[in-house]
């Protein structure tokens, strides 16, 4: 099956005043992806980078895109996965059989000491991997798997006060593009649940920014009312953005009170479930509250 989008288109930043985000598509295709280093930011996750001669055009100008990654099937080796429909051609070729896929926030692209673009991609490894994490986990240097996206791209507001993050281990990586893409003046609130507490998380997100940035460890919990408690302490004003991201189920009551309780339009809040508990390879477009959708 074919799927074409069309050419690239620029627009305007929407008339949504300071948290206006600019972007606009970008060329939609299949890159074939070759590992050519891996590392560890922290304990929790592993940094794999990617290249390779499908690279020269990939761009991604914003925290909240993403890719998709197409893996290998770890007990046979197949790699089930699109294809482009053709050289510097927008649109991809789906495969006829199932794949195994899995989104990812890309950190920023950019130039190796050859002159290609190389992207990471930093995979949280979970105590019971399913194959991605697994396979981020097993990744070696020559290991290639398929790219496909980014569809589209927005950059972080660029003319706001403050920003306010809610995370966890799964959304961290798009927190530190976040803070490394705000303007330098804003000020940056991060709420961060993670299982396994520690100055990781602290000198994970600083390696990406100069700029201080105030960080609040939260115990894990099941309803999210750890972060709306710590949501209630913070200031947040007219000019403050808000995003929050991972687990949908929490996610639910952190939403209802930056919509309800705070009244934040939807240009100043956005809330995205990256994954749900329960649930295998969940699409993040799915609503979080299923009861109040956007």
């Amino acid at each position: 099956m074919t799927d074409q989008t069309p050419s690239r288109v620029r627009r305007a930043p929407a008339d949504d005043g300071r948290f206006a985000r600019e972007g606009g598509r970008l060329r939609f295709t299949a890159r074939h992806a070759t590992v050519t280093a891996v590392s560890r930011p922290a304990p929790a996750l592993v940094r794999v980078t990617f290249s390779g001669p499908d690279f020269a055009d990939f761009e991604s100008n914003g925290p909240t895109d993403h890719v998709r990654l197409f893996f290998p099937d770890p007990l046979t080796g197949e790699l089930v996965a699109p294809s482009p429909v053709g050289p510097g051609e927008d649109g991809i070729v789906r495969p006829e059989q199932p794949s195994i896929a899995r989104d990812f926030t890309p950190l920023a692209p950019r130039r190796g000491e050859s002159g290609e673009v190389e992207v990471d991609v930093d995979f949280f490894v979970h105590p019971d991997p399913g194959p991605a994490s697994s396979w981020g986990e097993h990744a070696r240097r020559g290991d290639s798997l398929v790219m496909v996206g980014p569809r589209g791209s927005k950059r972080a507001p660029q003319d706001i006060d403050g920003l306010v993050l809610v995370v966890d281990e799964t959304s961290l990586p798009a927190a530190a593009r976040w803070v490394a893409e705000v303007p330098p003046a804003t000020r940056i609130e991060i709420l961060a649940t993670v299982n396994d507490p520690g100055a990781w998380v602290a000198d994970y997100l600083a390696a990406q920014t100069e700029q201080p940035f105030g960080l609040h460890l939260l115990a894990p919990d099941a309803d999210g009312s750890n972060a709306v408690e710590a949501l209630r302490a913070l200031d947040i004003g007219e000019g403050t953005f808000v995003w929050a991201a991972g687990e949908a189920g929490t996610l639910v009551p952190i939403r209802r009170h930056l919509r309800r309780d705070l009244a934040l339009p939807r240009g100043q809040a956005l809330v995205s479930g990256y994954w749900r508990r329960g649930t295998t390879a969940f699409d993040h477009h799915s609503p979080v509250d299923p009861d109040d959708p956007d």
